[in-house]
């Protein structure tokens, strides 16, 4: 009995011709740079957001401690002296790493990327779509040529997360085979690395602040 080659989903341009094959790799490139974009961005907004949230608790606690908003006989005064030293520190430390990771500049550069890549793309569909009666060398050699701009733009950026490929993949589920266990782990590692560190940041020092003005505990 004969051995069937077929591709699975997703992999069915494989079984096509080179330009086809370099038509998806242009195409999920491109979409997943876009994602790459659309991660760094929620990053950067998130990360600004934690950042006036931990300075906005640390005048905050100054000014819990200033108001004796607390009961000294029930919380020691060096608790709320140490609380706002802890805090000015990590929001030093934090907004020098949040800083120095240039998420606004590396998103554009993913954008302007997926951007080139989107030229890149048109130019192949208009070939396909106009040049149907060119020769096959004429085809060799605007497939050489396409591929050589591709790699090229390749070169000039840095490469996207595995997370932003993944992500890309379950919002085309028409063109991948997309296991069960994805659909749950592929948005919680998105969540984790995009809001989850930023979100509690936010919410913790205002659960301390909240325990610290009702003593509760």
């Amino acid at each position: 009995m004969a051995k069937s080659f077929e591709k699975g989903k997703g992999k069915e341009h494989l079984d096509k011709d080179f330009l086809e094959e370099l038509k998806h790799k242009i195409w999920s490139t491109k979409g997943t740079r876009f994602t790459a974009d659309s991660r760094l961005k929620t990053i950067a907004k998130y990360s600004t957001l934690s950042i006036s949230f931990l300075s906005a608790y640390l005048i905050i606690f100054g000014l819990v401690s200033v108001y004796n908003l607390y009961k000294p006989n029930a919380i020691n005064p060096n608790v709320i002296a140490f609380t706002i030293t802890a805090l000015s520190i990590l929001v030093l430390i934090f907004s020098l790493l949040e800083n120095s990771q240039n998420y606004p500049v590396k998103a554009k550069n993913f954008h302007d990327c997926a951007l080139d890549l989107a030229d890149l793309y048109n130019e192949l569909q208009n070939y396909k779509s106009y040049e149907k009666d060119a020769s096959l060398k004429e085809r060799l050699e605007f497939c050489q040529n396409l591929q050589k701009e591709y790699q090229n733009i390749l070169r000039r950026y840095d490469n996207h997360d595995p997370i932003d490929n993944k992500f890309f993949r379950l919002k085309h589920p028409d063109y991948y085979t997309i296991k069960w266990y994805e659909w749950i782990f592929t948005p919680s590692r998105y969540f984790i690395n995009t809001r989850l560190i930023y979100l509690g940041m936010m919410l913790i020092p205002g659960v301390i602040l909240y325990l610290l003005i009702t003593n509760i505990g």
